[in-house]
């Protein structure tokens, strides 16, 4: 079943490379290896994750966010030991297919990772890219639909390809950068520009439970997350298996 993610206390999993999962989609950032949240044996599994905050990011030297956190309730599950490290995407992806890494929680279509993976049957999360106003729900279909206009977007997110297309001068989009999920939504409160392009997590907790009657939302891109496994992995197979089936227990 698919969690569609909402917050790290609930059980759901809202993140495109997720075009390419963390790469395209994010505009993924090297981060340095961190130690998976599970106790970790020299026999574990190790998890391979790019920055992409809220979903998977290195805190405090521990990899942290709502992806991490569903991983590790469906490793403990599956009885599966594993370490987590983050990783620049391209290393990544590179490093699954062989066999650096034996785990990854992201799209399928990689190019790395065909014919040298096993790939979940079903998604295990959805991860969801809106678009913001206020007052009027953006009419935003498509990155065409922004040329000529202002776009408050969050540094470090590629956005699936977007970002690139907005910077480019020809399609005249007014670029007003955010720091941080909570300064997107001052910017769009503020009325910087009228169109905030954002993940549904982030702005769940930009908003901190709170709701504005007044702010609309378009979908502009769903992406599903599935279970990556190498090949390489010692009984890839298996381990799969008992991860899909951790996901569903504890979901």
């Amino acid at each position: 079943m698919i969690a569609t993610v909402a917050g790290g206390a609930r059980r759901t999993l809202r993140a495109g490379v997720f075009a390419s999962l963390f790469g395209a989609m994010v505009g993924a950032v090297a981060g340095m290896a961190a130690p998976g949240i599970a106790t970790a044996r020299a026999d574990g599994v190790k998890l391979g994750y790019v920055e992409f905050p809220p979903y998977t990011q290195t805190d405090g030297g521990a990899a942290k966010g709502s992806l991490i956190e569903a991983f590790d309730k469906a490793a403990k599950a599956a009885g599966i030991a594993y370490t987590a490290e983050s990783a620049p995407a391209r290393r990544l992806f590179s490093g699954i297919a062989d066999g650096e890494f034996n785990i990854f929680l992201g799209i399928r279509t990689v190019k790395e990772f065909d014919g040298s993976t096993l790939i979940s049957a079903a998604p295990i999360a959805r991860i969801e890219l809106n678009a913001y106003g206020i007052g009027e729900a953006p009419a935003v279909k498509a990155k065409e639909d922004l040329s000529g206009k202002a776009v408050i977007a969050l540094n470090g997110y590629s956005y699936g390809g977007w970002r690139a297309w907005m910077e480019d001068p020809a399609n005249k989009v007014q670029m007003v950068d955010a720091r941080t999920a909570d300064q997107a939504l001052q910017l769009l409160q503020a009325g910087r520009a009228p169109t905030l392009l954002q993940y549904s997590l982030p702005m769940q907790q930009a908003l901190g439970g709170k709701t504005l009657a007044d702010l609309k939302a378009t979908p502009v891109q769903s992406l599903d997350v599935y279970i990556v496994v190498s090949k390489k992995t010692p009984d890839a197979a298996a381990v799969l298996a008992k991860l899909e089936a951790g996901f569903k227990a504890t979901q």
